[in-house]
This record gives C-alpha cells, sequence and structure tokens, in this order.
C-alpha cells in the first residue's frame, strides 16, 4: 500500500496538469467557433437585447477574465445555467452522467466476466475453444457498436416484443423516489421490484451492445497473459501438485492478470464512455452523449465547457486509480514502487 501512494500522487499531479491544458483548449476551441451563441437563441436578434444578455453573462470581458471565471467556477461547482435550457448545467450534467455512469458499469458488470471466462476456456487451447476467444475479440473490437444495437432492435424489439426499443423508462411506469439518480439502485433502496424490472429491462439492450467491447478486450488481452512462457511454467508447476484446471485458472492464474486487467478497464474507460455517446444516440438513453451533442450543435456554451472538462478528468482519474490499484495487486510492480 505504501508503494501505491506515490503513483497516486504523481497520477494526480498530472491530472491537475491535464486540467489546466484540457480547459485551456476546451476554452479556446469554443471561442473559435464561428457564430454568436447569444444570438443564435432569437429568430430575429435585437442587438441591444443581445449585447445586454452577453454582458450579463460575462462574454464581452477580456477573454483571461473569462477563462478565470471558468476554471474557478468548475472547481468550486458553480457551472452557471445552460444557454438553451436556462437550468443549472451541475444539475443537468449530474443527471446525464447518472444515466451514462449507469449503462456503463452495467456493461463493465457482464463484459468483464465473459471475457475472463472466454480467455480462462481459450488459453493455450486449440479448435472451437481457440476460435471462441478470436470470434469475440472480432465482434467486439470491429463490429460498430450502432450495427449491433440495430440487429438487437430488429431481434428483441421488434420481432421477439422482449426488450423495449429504447428510452431510460416508461412513461406508464411509476418511477421510484431519487435518491441515488441511479435507477437500479433507487428501485432496490425503495423496495421496489416492479420498478427494478422495468428499469433493467430499458437497461438490457444497451448495455448488452456496449459490453461486448469491454468483454474482448479482457479476452484478448488475459489470453495473452496466460499464455506468456513464465504463467505456463508456473501452469505445468502447479498442474503436478494436483490442482484441478478450474481451480488452477480461477484462483491462481486469474490473479496474475489481475493488474493487467485493472489497467486495462482504467484507461478504456474513456473510450468506453465514448461508446456510450454513440449508444445512447442509438437507444434514445439520456445520458451524456445526448446532452453533449445537443450543447454543441446549439452551441450552449456553459454546457460544452463544463461537461466535457468534466468527462475527460473522469477519463484521467479513472486511468491514475487503476494505476494504483495495479500497483497494489501485483507484488513486482510493488517492490519497483518501493525502491
Amino acid at each position: 500500500m505504501r508503494g501505491a501512494l506515490p503513483i497516486l500522487f504523481h497520477k494526480l499531479a498530472g491530472l491537475a496538469a491535464a486540467f489546466l491544458a484540457a480547459s485551456l483548449l476546451l476554452f479556446t476551441a469554443v471561442r473559435l467557433i464561428p457564430g454568436d451563441p447569444v444570438a443564435l437563441r432569437f429568430k430575429n436578434p435585437d442587438p441591444a437585447r443581445v449585447a445586454e444578455i452577453r454582458h450579463h453573462l460575462g462574454l464581452d470581458d477580456p477573454l483571461p477574465v473569462q477563462y478565470g471565471r471558468y476554471v474557478g467556477g468548475f472547481v468550486t461547482g458553480d457551472w452557471g445555467r445552460g444557454l438553451l435550457s436556462g437550468r443549472p448545467v451541475a444539475g443537468e450534467f449530474r443527471s446525464a452522467l447518472t444515466a451514462t455512469l449507469e449503462l456503463t458499469l452495467a456493461s463493465l458488470l457482464w463484459g468483464v466476466p465473459l471475457g475472463a471466462a472466454v480467455a480462462l476456456v481459450g488459453a493455450g487451447a486449440r479448435g472451437w475453444r481457440r476460435g471462441l476467444v478470436s470470434g469475440l475479440g472480432g465482434v467486439g473490437l470491429m463490429v460498430p457498436i450502432f450495427w449491433l444495437g440495430l440487429v438487437g432492435l430488429v431481434v428483441f424489439t421488434h420481432w421477439l416484443g422482449w426488450l423495449p426499443g429504447g428510452g431510460r423508462w416508461s412513461f406508464s411506469d411509476l418511477a421510484p423516489p431519487e435518491r441515488t439518480g441511479f435507477l437500479l439502485v433507487d428501485a432496490l433502496l425503495a423496495g421496489d421490484f416492479s420498478a427494478f424490472a422495468a428499469a433493467l429491462r430499458h437497461l438490457a439492450l444497451p448495455a448488452l451492445c456496449l459490453g461486448l467491447f469491454p468483454a474482448a478486450l479482457v479476452a484478448g488481452t488475459l489470453t495473452t497473459r496466460l499464455e506468456e512462457p513464465s504463467v505456463e511454467i508456473l501452469s505445468r508447476a502447479l498442474s503436478a501438485r494436483g490442482l484441478s484446471p478450474w481451480r488452477l485458472r480461477a484462483r491462481h492464474l486469474l490473479k496474475l492478470a489481475a493488474a493487467p486487467l485493472a489497467v486495462l478497464i482504467g484507461t478504456n474507460f474513456g473510450a468506453l464512455l465514448g461508446g456510450a455517446v454513440i449508444t445512447e444516440s442509438l437507444f434514445s438513453w439520456p445520458g451524456m452523449g445526448r446532452l453533449l451533442m445537443t450543447a454543441v450543435l446549439e452551441r450552449d456554451v456553459p454546457v460544452v465547457e463544463n461537461a466535457l472538462l468534466a468527462v475527460l478528468l473522469l477519463s484521467f482519474l479513472a486511468a491514475a486509480l487503476a494505476d494504483t490499484a495495479a500497483v497494489i495487486l501485483d507484488p513486482h510492480l510493488r517492490r519497483a514502487a518501493n525502491r
């Protein structure tokens, strides 16, 4: 644990540097987009009214003053109000983020175990078991998410009628009281199992499509790790002691792959969020994807600047925590960090 602390502090320092660089780039990019974001709100903009609103929002201040106010507001949580909705940006972001995180975590919850199981079955094997790993990798990494989603909609929604075609919740169902923003968790906390089942039905198809990506990554990484010469030697030695193949793989070999698996998930967290944007658009999921797409198209400056920066920092933070977890899980990395 002591060796992990310097790694964590180093990553947090990098996170601070990334925050400054990303905030400056976002601020500059938004200002370089042609057109006045305030004038776009009106069909026939009155120049005097536009100037009044710009002054109220501080858009006519010098750029260094605007940037300082932007960074200070982001750090303190004062993100202003959206130009399109008029609602606090922080509240809109929180609602959209919980929807995206629920979808992303659900995809990881089934995708990671599936990838690990396929890797344990196919590592060192030939024939159909080896083809299982290659097939999952091909589907998860090379087939576009929107194509998988369209196939899922045709099969499970239009042909079989098992799952809803989109949305996070049906207007005909009574939503549970909001406590955490995660519908599944809120339904369990309220003891409303019918609401839990309804939320799960809406979540199943988009999570199934998105989860194939982490499943393919995990399967490929673990298979490569388990087929390393040192791991194969250890596997034969443990097998000679009488351990069954499944006990050997589940208890010993999977521990060896825990550290690279943690790094893999952390470093690809941003890619998962990017995949969630496509999935949300296809399934009308009210998450970060829809929020950011609408904000960019409508030049909603407060939403674009703050929400994009927050998503970027979340990706950096996930990678930093993953590297720290790898040091804790891998004795070799832990000894190297203690030197």
